[in-house]
Parts: structure tokens; sequence; C-alpha cells
């Protein structure tokens, strides 16, 4: 029975392998800073279908981010510790990047993200 599992596996390894995502590899790496009064950079230049990895980190307190119209949406902890996010942008626009702390009574952040052909 073992070996029928082996050779499934070795059957099926190429196909997972092949499924990971081009972001491993390629594109590029652009660090976010989100604060109480700020996000930095406030401005990202970008082209469709460019694939980026957006590296976000706090200055303070935990905070929401978001791309409005992109589907990106995360929680970036306190403490700087970094959350990756990999977007690949299929359609131009100018795109809303919206950060809040958790705490409430805070009236948000915003950058924006603009994406060329």
């Amino acid at each position: 029975m073992r070996n029928h599992y082996s050779a499934a596996l070795l059957l099926v390894l190429p196909s997972v392998v092949a499924m990971v995502p081009a972001f491993v590899t390629s594109g590029r790496t652009i660090e976010i800073t989100v604060s109480r009064s700020a996000i930095s950079p406030e401005q990202i230049d970008l082209h469709v279908g460019e694939r980026v990895r957006l590296n976000v980190a706090s200055a303070d307190g935990a905070h929401a981010f978001q791309v409005k119209g992109l589907r990106v949406d995360a929680r970036i902890p306190a403490g700087g510790e970094t959350v990756t996010l990999d977007i690949m942008p299929t359609e131009p626009g100018t795109f809303e990047i919206e950060g809040a702390d958790v705490s409430p009574g805070d009236g948000g952040m915003k950058a924006r993200l603009i994406v060329t052909r």
C-alpha cells in the first residue's frame, strides 16, 4: 500500500510545483509603513500585469490596511511585524489605499496605488 502512495506522490508532485505562484521568483517588492498619521509611500505606481509584493509594517499600533478595488484587506500588527501581500493588478486605474487604527476614533490614513498599461 505504501508504494501506491509514493507512486501517486511522484505523479502529482510536478503539477503541484507548477502551481507555485511566480511571485516567489519575479516582480518587485515595495516596503510600506503605516502609522497613525500616514501611509508611506503616499503613492505607488504599477503597470497592469506587474507582479508586486507589498511588505506592510506598522510604525506604531495595529492597523487595518485595504486597497479598495483590488481585494486587499489585511490587519497589520503592532510591533513592526511585516505582513506580506502579493498582488498583480489586471486593470488600469487609481485605487485608494486606506489604513486605520484598530482602536476607535481614528480618522484613517490614505494613499493611492496607480495602475497604468
